[in-house]
């Protein structure tokens, strides 16, 4: 009995510390953010692909972000002469089971126009680093036939 309360006591403690660091990467998301550049390391090239089931790379660039914690909603506006420039609204999380990680990812997706959850479609990005002013995601798509990296820097305002 006494093993099975010390397990017991040591499952309950890990998952409650990657909540809490799910909790604490949240946290550092707050604010206003401006996704300054989108690129692919290890390509050779530039690929104006679509985004997020959204929009093509180039209307991402210089698109003002916003981050709410306490409820896990954001919103964007992209930018580009040729792009919508509604906002986009979106829910997300930080996903508990990658917090501990070096790279936690983040769950999104976009509810414009729409309840959360009439949404079943969303995006799994890669924190490569947050820090308290710069911001780098990391995506894996397919395009042609190839796994493809996107990257994106943030910068805050």
């Amino acid at each position: 009995m006494k093993y099975i309360s010390i397990i017991a006591l040591s499952l309950l403690l890990t998952s409650c510390g990657s909540a809490y660091l799910a909790n604490k990467v949240e946290k550092q998301l707050k604010g206003d953010w401006v996704l300054e550049e989108v690129s692919f390391p290890n390509s050779s090239g530039f690929f104006d692909t679509t985004i997020f089931d959204l929009a093509e790379v180039t209307c991402f660039e210089n698109s003002q972000w916003s981050f709410v914690p306490n409820n896990a909603t954001g919103g964007f506006i992209l930018d580009g002469n040729t792009c919508d420039k509604q906002k986009q609204n979106f829910v997300w999380y930080i996903d508990k089971q990658t917090a501990e990680s070096s790279t936690p990812e983040m769950l999104f997706k976009i509810t414009t126009n729409q309840k959360a959850k009439e949404v079943d479609k969303g995006s799994r990005v890669s924190i490569k680093s947050l820090l308290e002013d710069q911001m780098v995601w990391q995506q894996k798509v397919t395009l042609e036939d190839k796994e493809v990296i996107i990257e994106m820097t943030f910068s805050k305002q």
